[in-house]
């Protein structure tokens, strides 16, 4: 991981996992931020900077977090959503309904993730 490490934002209401996964990617050399709701994400993005990536929790209070990502996507293209589920897979494959968007299961593989941040980490020009 670069001196400038790319920075994580965290949206998931569940408290301890919301600070465990924080931990362990700060631990992993990432910068990372968190929110507990899609609403308090939307407002941390307005006030910028952006960040790299966004996990998602999909079951949020309020907003959901695929409604979310539609709107991450609206404000920034180049923030790469990941969303982050407890819903089994035909449950997930029915609120996706055919959009793309990259998902992962929870409990989730930290490697798994971890390969998948550095695979689409912003590269320095």
């Amino acid at each position: 991981m670069s001196l400038s490490a790319p920075t994580i934002l965290v949206v998931e209401d569940e408290g301890a996992t919301r600070h465990a996964l924080a931990l362990l990617l700060r631990m992993n050399g990432y910068a990372t931020a968190t929110v507990a709701s899609a609403e308090e994400a939307l407002s941390a993005l307005r006030d910028g900077p952006f960040p790299a990536f966004a996990l998602v929790d999909l079951d949020l209070p309020g907003m959901n977090g695929l409604d979310l990502i539609g709107r991450i996507h609206a404000l920034n293209q180049n923030i790469y959503p990941v969303l982050l589920t407890a819903a089994d897979e035909a449950r997930v494959r029915a609120t996706l309904q055919g959009q793309h968007v990259v998902y992962m299961q929870k409990p989730v593989d930290f490697d798994r993730l971890l390969s998948l941040l550095d695979a689409h980490s912003p590269r320095p020009a």
